[in-house]
């Protein structure tokens, strides 16, 4: 029988996280049908960033695994991730019904929440997760967060989450489906964005290069 775990008391803090979790890779499993319980999941090719997330969790009092290289890419090319799994918990059973909704044949199928707020702390975990600095010759010309998963009303309003919560005049690439920040909008975004973490600078660091 599948043990039984009692409501998170999650801080401020680890929601801004998990709001820029959810906007990337981050999911919420509830596989075994459970009315009461789900378990977060996050997956990332580089250790180091799940290390973190283990920490991070482990001070929330979320007790979880880490599978290391557990999970190859279905492209060609593509390269194995590793992977961090909560236990199940009321609380993501409550997240789940704001971040997925069921279509009329039964799929499950993850939503932006229409009071979803952008902040520092959860465009980082979004960016690190689904964002990418474009370079020509050195020089860096914009950013592109990959939103393609979403629909068109979702992404306008993503597009207009920068502006409204972080004062930053963001496009929307229509080809490729993303967040397009603009040249001229760079200097404001990294300054908005935190700088990247120590504990994966050496993964990452090229994304604030």
């Amino acid at each position: 029988m599948r043990e039984t775990f009692k409501k998170l008391n999650l801080s401020d803090e680890f929601m801004d996280q998990f709001t820029g979790f959810m906007l990337g890779d981050g999911y919420l499993s509830n596989r075994n049908k459970s009315k009461h319980s789900a378990q977060f999941c996050m997956r990332n090719k580089h250790p180091n960033y799940i290390y973190d997330m283990s920490r991070l969790l482990t001070s929330e009092g979320i007790q979880h695994i880490v599978k290391v290289n557990d999970v190859k890419g279905g492209f060609k090319g593509s390269g194995y991730s590793s992977t961090v799994y909560t236990k199940f918990y009321t609380t993501f059973t409550d997240l789940e019904g704001k971040w997925y909704e069921t279509r009329d044949d039964g799929t499950h199928f993850k939503i932006v929440p229409q009071d979803l707020k952008l902040t520092p702390i959860s465009l980082l975990q979004w960016y690190i997760g689904d964002g990418y600095l474009v370079n020509l010759y050195g020089n860096p010309q914009r950013v592109q967060i990959c939103t393609d998963r979403y629909t068109d009303d979702e992404i306008m309003f993503l597009r207009d989450c920068f502006e409204r919560d972080l004062g930053i005049k963001a496009q929307i690439d229509w080809n490729r489906r993303r967040i397009r920040v603009p040249k001229r909008m760079l200097g404001e975004f990294f300054e908005i964005l935190p700088e990247c973490p120590n504990a994966y600078i050496t993964d990452l660091g090229y994304k604030w290069a």
